[in-house]
Parts: C-alpha cells; structure tokens; sequence
C-alpha cells in the first residue's frame, strides 16, 4: 500500500489539498432516468448519473454538456441547474478522502434517436435509462441519493 504523499503526487483527488469542482447530468426519457456505471474511483462499481471534474478554463454548464457526451454518447443541452452536493468522503482514520463540490444540471437530448438507448465510454462500465420505480434497486452512490431525495424524483 501507498502511503498517502505517495498516492496524492499523482493523483490530486484523493486525499486532496483543496475541494474539486464536478459536474453532473440529469436526463429523464419517459419517466425513466439516464445513469452510468462508475468505473473509477470514488465509487468504483455504483450508479451514478453521468459527470466528471471541471477542467480549468472551461464553464460548468458546459463541462456537464461534454462528460454527458464522453460517457454516453448522447449529446445533451443544460436546461437549468437542478441542485449543488457535497460530497465529502472520509477513510476510516476521518481524515478527508475525497472532496467534490457537485454541480448538477437538468439537460435535454439535442439530436439523435430518443429512443437509442446510451453506450457506456470513457469512465463508465455500463450506461441505461432507469424507470424511475426501480432506481431503489441500483447500488447508488450516496451523492446521487441525496440529490434524488432533494429533487424529490424516484427516491423519496
């Protein structure tokens, strides 16, 4: 195992010195809600709607537009923000593992087949549009969860 200077001279996310910025999309197709399959860490293998890390220089309405595309396929458009998570994970000393400041859009598909179900890429393992009813049945990830329950959708 790594030490943690170690793991945090190449990877600055975790354990890191400062929060980072995120991004996420929240598409709705018939009830149905579009969610990804985590590849890496933080929450390697749970649900989560698509999203990644701001790059420098660029708008988070427009980093959401890009990592829904770069993990699904699907070209979308932000509509308006849907709400803002902390997402603060701690390793089983307290000391902060991760910190993310998630900003989260509503967005709406600009062109292809509406029907076409997503491809998972980039950093998911799986992509699909979940009804509503059944997302309890999915191993979420905390932030998605609490971002539901404020939106009241699926999870209340």
């Amino acid at each position: 195992m790594k030490n943690k200077k170690e793991l945090t001279a190449f990877d600055t996310r975790h354990y890191p010195v400062r929060p980072h910025v995120g991004v996420g999309v929240i598409l709705v197709r018939n009830d149905h809600l579009l969610l990804i399959k985590r590849k890496y860490d933080p929450d390697a293998g749970r649900w989560s709607i698509p999203g990644g890390h701001l790059e420098l220089g660029e708008g988070t309405q427009k980093a959401a537009e890009r990592e829904g595309f770069e993990e699904t396929g699907i070209k979308v458009k932000v509509t308006k923000l849907a709400g803002i998570i902390d997402k603060i994970m701690r390793d089983k000393h307290g000391e902060v593992e991760y910190h993310y400041v998630l900003l989260n859009y509503f967005v709406e598909q600009l062109e292809g087949d509406p029907d076409q179900p997503p491809m998972a890429q980039d950093d998911a393992l799986d992509a699909c549009f979940v009804p509503f009813k059944e997302i309890k049945n999915y191993n979420l990830t905390d932030s998605l969860v609490e971002l539901l329950k404020q939106l009241k959708i699926g999870y209340c």
